[in-house]
């Protein structure tokens, strides 16, 4: 099964004494021992407050919810997303639509939170069977059931923002949408339509280029996602903060990464990006409950809300054994890179295959863990990286990506020249 690597990692003694303060602040929280004394009137006008905020599904979204249930639509897995139009995105509306049409023709089963339900309703009718599309506006979405981002709050993260988002002018509904993703996934779950025991959060950009993919099930082995930890995967680059005149592995004490207490609020400034995130149902649920704190960390400290990776990142370097991220040393279960080539004569097969956008640590190749499956290997972001006896790819990532782009180019070659 899977490995978890053990090496350790010391936190600052900033990070300790933040959380800390939050967990004094959990102690004195409505939801601490709550049952061996009344309610103080202060802890009931927090519960208020709460419910105030908490997201009321649709009559007939529940009854759909029901109706499924009752009926026995069982599926192992849900993907829950989202889509919704507001100006000043981060691209145009009509190249999101573009994107989830190729995402929404698959036929896993879905939950879908979106703005505009009549556009995409056409384009889950192969799937109605196993589709909740859950009509909510911008004002209602939240980041997590007990922190609540006031749109005044929000205003604020562009002008506090020190990345690649600064000076931008993008609607800040865009970075709440981003930041919600866990908020949503436990908002599907509460629904649990088809009694999934896994469910995925999954972009609806993520399926960017043909729709290879329509009329398959993606998510052909929900078994690989542990029992116990949240499934996350390595973006397209390496270690952060590691030059490179560092690739060299003699010196590699030198490519050691600083013990922040957060991950900067930068664009790209992460290693696990937020594309797919995958868990058991028992598992969403107290990520939310971490990820909040994170949150209140990044408020705390004054650090913008802006990046959704960065906040996930650090939600798992700040938990130990919360997540499980996938080394980039270990695919067994997929075929050789040469056998699957020489099996692909066309575009959609190299796509299916998993390699034709440069290997699987790729923004948009989590998806092939999923259809190909595997036993994988996992790490602790919270226990410190992998050395590199452990994880050879993680330190030498170009290795396997060179070579991969060098295949492509001459199958490419030889397509081209040849009858």
């Amino acid at each position: 099964m899977s490995q978890i690597n053990k090496s350790r990692r010391k936190r600052s003694s900033m990070a300790v004494a933040i959380l800390a303060v939050i967990g004094i602040l959990a102690i004195y929280s409505p939801d601490f021992n709550t049952t061996t004394r009344d309610l103080t009137e202060e802890e009931r006008t927090t519960n208020d407050t709460r419910d105030a905020f908490k997201f009321k599904f649709s009559e007939d979204t529940l009854k759909q919810a029901a109706d499924f249930q009752q009926n026995g639509h069982a599926f192992e897995s849900t993907i829950a997303t989202a889509f919704f139009e507001l100006p000043n995105s981060k691209h145009g509306i009509d190249e999101y639509l573009d994107w989830a049409k190729n995402s929404l023709c698959i036929t896993d089963a879905m939950v879908i939170f979106t703005n505009v339900p009549d556009k995409l309703a056409p384009l889950r009718v192969h799937a109605k069977d196993r589709t909740i599309i859950v009509p909510m506006q911008m004002d209602e979405i939240e980041v997590g059931n007990d922190v609540h981002i006031t749109d005044e709050q929000w205003e604020h993260q562009l002008e506090i923002v020190s990345g690649f988002y600064k000076g931008k002018h993008l609607d800040v509904n865009l970075f709440k949408i981003w930041a919600g993703k866990s908020w949503l996934v436990n908002q599907a779950l509460e629904l649990n339509p088809f009694n999934s025991d896994v469910y995925h959060w999954m972009d609806i950009g993520h399926f960017r280029k043909e729709p290879w993919f329509c009329g398959e099930t993606v998510v052909r082995h929900p078994e690989i996602v542990p029992e116990d930890r949240m499934m996350l995967f390595m973006g397209n680059k390496e270690v952060p903060y590691v030059k490179d005149e560092f690739r060299d592995s003699s010196i590699q004490e030198k490519r050691k990464v600083l013990d922040a207490i957060v991950v900067k609020d930068e664009f790209a400034s992460t290693f696990i990006p937020g594309g797919w995130i995958a868990g058991r149902a028992n598992v969403w649920s107290e990520f939310l409950q971490r990820f909040e704190e994170t949150i209140s960390i990044y408020q705390l400290l004054g650090i913008s809300l802006t990046e959704d990776q960065a906040l996930l990142e650090t939600t798992c370097i700040l938990n130990e054994g919360l997540c499980a991220l996938v080394r980039r040393d270990n695919h067994v279960g997929y075929l050789d890179p040469s056998e699957q080539f020489e099996k692909c004569s066309d575009e959609e097969c190299r796509e299916k295959a998993g390699w034709r956008q440069g290997g699987w640590c790729d923004f948009f190749n989590m998806k092939y863990y999923f259809w190909h499956g595997g036993n994988f290997k996992f790490w602790d972001p919270a226990t410190g990286y992998p050395i590199e006896d452990e994880d050879f790819g993680l330190w030498h990532p170009f290795v396997n990506e060179v070579a991969t782009k060098r295949v492509m180019y001459l199958l490419d070659y030889l397509h081209r020249n040849t009858i």
